[in-house]
């Protein structure tokens, strides 16, 4: 039944493409079924999937489906089903765990494409990302709007492919938050399982943040040194970008977690001096 309404989803957005937007809940019934049932049946869901929608589209977009969607929602399903054991555990971790599975899954499939398939997903992205951004700047040189001079289209095609990595993550990210908030909603409406959506005052990094940072920047600087021929000046960056991205948002939720606390204690006088600071 499950399983139905994720090949149904998958067959809607190929055969109705204004519906296409509905691409990012595919991956939300595997993740009940992940919550709900163990492993094997996870699998199962996963074969059924692919061999449906081998023969009523085609394998790529099938095989496209099973790694960016489906894999990655039966990952932050298993990783619900074993919070729920559990009262101390981290309720994000779902969520950092999907967003990983996304990030991989996409580069798997990249990987699939160029080899096995000899399709080269990211050359492909580019170059529609390059004729959008021409055909864009030709409607405004037809309207009478120039840009500043120095800028070309090339310009902001380097720097998208320079900060792939970090739209990567936000993009896993999304997903994997959209995902898993749809996943306990539906849950709790049908009252089948007491998973408790996220709240963001709860959020915090897992225990091993700092020392996995640590471990990746001593690894880029080791390459570096060794002289292997990798863009570590751009790996460096991403990996500033998306660390501090994480570290705000762990200040914002501290933040909001102890003003909370002093509203409910009516101590206005703290919240003006850290207004202050």
């Amino acid at each position: 039944m499950i399983v139905t309404l994720g090949i149904f989803l998958a067959l809607i957005t190929v055969y109705v493409p204004i519906l296409s937007i509905l691409s990012l809940v595919i991956p939300v019934p595997y993740a009940i079924i992940g919550t709900l049932t163990n492993n094997k049946y996870s699998v199962l869901s996963l074969i059924v999937t692919f061999f449906v929608l081998m023969f009523s589209v085609d394998p790529i977009y099938s095989i496209s489906i099973c790694i960016m969607s489906v894999l990655p929602g039966i990952v932050i399903g298993s990783v619900a089903r074993e919070n729920m054991k559990s009262d101390q555990s981290n309720k994000f971790e779902p969520i950092y765990m999907g967003t990983i599975a996304v990030v991989i899954s996409i580069i798997i499939f990249y990987l699939v494409s160029n080899l096995v398939l000899g399709t080269n997903v990211l050359e492909d992205f580019m170059n529609i990302i390059r004729e959008t951004m021409s055909s864009q700047v030709g409607i405004l040189q037809t309207a009478g709007i120039s840009l500043k001079e120095g800028m070309r289209v090339e310009d902001f095609i380097d720097l998208i492919s320079n900060m792939l990595p970090t739209i990567l993550f936000l993009n896993g990210m999304i997903v994997a938050f959209v995902t898993y908030s749809l996943e306990v909603f539906i849950l709790k409406r049908i009252r089948i399982s007491n998973l408790e959506k996220p709240k963001f005052i709860d959020f915090y990094l897992p225990g091993n943040a700092i020392t996995t940072s640590f471990m990746l920047y001593m690894l880029v600087l080791l390459i570096d040194i060794i002289g292997i021929k990798l863009h570590t000046d751009l790996i460096m960056m991403n990996l500033q970008l998306v660390f501090s991205f994480m570290f705000m948002i762990q200040g914002i939720s501290v933040s909001i977690y102890y003003v909370k606390k002093w509203f409910e204690k009516n101590e206005s006088r703290k919240i003006f001096i850290s207004g202050i600071i």
